[in-house]
């Protein structure tokens, strides 16, 4: 069953991949837990939305161990 995620977004296929990449990173480091997981794709998709492509940021902020996208990584 899909998950839909990303409601009122679009993005170009460089970035999609790019988010892609966050998302798999960002769950090497939680379970399989699928709330969780839904929790990291959401806040990878709302830095996206703010225009981050750095992928390290977008990890790290889906992981939420930065808090505000201006945060150094």
């Amino acid at each position: 069953m899909p998950i839909r995620l990303i409601h009122g977004a679009s993005f170009d296929p460089a970035t999609t991949e790019l988010l892609g990449l966050a998302y798999e990173r960002a769950c090497e480091d939680v379970g399989s837990d699928v709330t969780v997981r839904e929790a990291l794709a959401r806040r990878i998709i709302e830095a996206a939305k703010r225009g981050e492509r750095d992928l390290q940021k977008l990890t790290n902020y889906g992981l939420g161990k930065i808090h505000r996208l201006t945060e150094a990584v």
